[in-house]
């Protein structure tokens, strides 16, 4: 995945977590709703402008909003750390479910 994939990842996690629509956040954060739905896609890549108006709207600081983010490259990835990305973006309870269902598939596997 690389930065502008994870920023829209991002943009919309927060977004949803928040509950709010596309349309909502861009008039939050002075930006037309279909730039929001392609920062989400990937299709666009954000200026630092943007991300800060962004997260300003979602009331999120920048430096909670990009914590840990990195751009991997395909060859060096490793899938511990792609799983570690995926589920940090989850809320507490979940990230909690999420692991112990890990844990008890590598129990499976090593019987």
């Amino acid at each position: 995945m690389d930065i502008t994939e994870e920023i829209g990842n991002r943009i919309r996690f927060y977004r949803k977590d928040r509950k709010l629509s596309q349309e909502e956040l861009a008039e939050m954060s002075d930006l037309h709703p279909s730039y929001i739905g392609q920062l989400e896609r990937g299709i666009k890549t954000p200026s630092v402008d943007t991300i800060y108006r962004i997260t300003k709207g979602l009331d999120v600081t920048m430096s909670d909003f990009l914590k840990n983010i990195e751009t991997f490259d395909t060859d060096e990835d490793t899938w511990a750390m792609k799983s570690y990305l995926l589920i940090e973006q989850e809320k507490l309870g979940d990230q909690r479910h999420l692991y112990e269902i890990i844990k008890n598939i590598i129990a499976l596997k090593s019987k």
